[in-house]
């Protein structure tokens, strides 16, 4: 198969955002597709090329409308990146989802993933998201023994076993500042006391122990952020609440940012107040705009 330009632009986003449904790959790499169709045949001729693989969701997305297929790359598929582009890190890039019962919720967070990069580009770099990982994803890929490899999963040891497992985690590159956020994607599965007795004591810990440094050495801080995303303003307010309740003996409640995905956009995702927290009723914005930062 030959591939076309825009085909491997549509492998390179899978290499960033691991798992995409047509819709996501059609609006950034087929933009003037408007009914989808080129999208599909090219997406077809991949996957028969072994470039890619498609899985089917078991769930109706409410976004898309359909039980709509996902697509990620296989190892055929990251190694011809990683020859193109002349790039070995391509080549821990993961190729099978560890949940692959949770792909709705793979592709939720690829859809936060990418109103982040349009952020980023709708400020057109004054802010950055130096580093991205997934849970699926090694944080440091450049090491050479494979074995000490890790991912973001954290168990912590002692009387208890507590595990911290974010969804994904990427730092805010601002002003000097390199901030860790840590990213929990809700999907209003689970009630909202349940979430937060089961997230909780995990970010608890990581922060004691300084655990962010462990996954992000270049952190310029001594705290991180979670964010929380929620589908929608109620369930971010749910969320926000049971959180409070559940850390308020903790200064890792100052740490939390409740949105509702619904609200977000490029242009406010960033430095406006769109955000709840827990240790007060203002809402807050992800980023505190320096004096000077360029208006958009």
């Amino acid at each position: 198969m030959q591939l076309q330009e825009r085909d491997i632009q549509a492998l390179a986003h899978l290499a960033r955002y691991f798992l995409l449904n047509s819709r996501q790959l059609r609006e950034d790499c087929f933009p003037d597709d408007s009914t989808g169709r080129i999208c599909r045949r090219r997406l077809t001729k991949m996957m028969h090329a072994g470039y890619v693989r498609k899985r089917n969701m078991q769930v109706v997305s409410p976004s898309d409308g359909s039980t709509s297929p996902v697509f990620h790359l296989t190892k055929q598929g990251r190694e011809f990146l990683a020859g193109h582009f002349d790039d070995d890190a391509f080549l821990v890039k993961p190729v099978e989802p560890s949940q692959p019962q949770h792909l709705y919720h793979y592709v939720a967070v690829s859809e936060t993933h990418r109103l982040l990069d349009q952020a980023v580009k709708h400020f057109e770099n004054e802010i950055q998201i130096s580093h991205w990982v997934h849970e699926d994803e090694v944080i440091n890929p450049d090491e050479p023994d494979s074995k000490k490899r890790k991912l973001l999963r954290t168990e912590f040891t002692g009387e208890r076993k507590i595990v911290c497992i974010p969804d994904a985690a990427f730092i805010l590159d601002y002003a000097g500042q390199k901030a860790v956020v840590y990213l929990e994607q809700d999907r209003d599965t689970f009630f909202h006391d349940r979430v937060a007795a089961r997230k909780s004591p995990g970010y608890r810990t990581l922060l004691e122990r300084n655990g962010h440094k462990a996954h992000f050495p270049e952190s310029s801080l001594d705290f991180f952020y979670v964010l929380v995303i929620a589908p929608s303003r109620r369930r971010a307010d749910q969320l926000r609440k049971s959180f409070a309740k559940k850390n308020e003996d903790h200064n890792v409640r100052k740490t939390y940012r409740f949105g509702a995905l619904k609200e977000l956009t490029a242009e406010n995702l960033f430095f406006e107040p769109v955000y709840s927290c827990c240790h007060h009723d203002d809402r807050v914005p992800l980023v505190k705009r320096m004096a000077g930062g360029n208006e958009s």
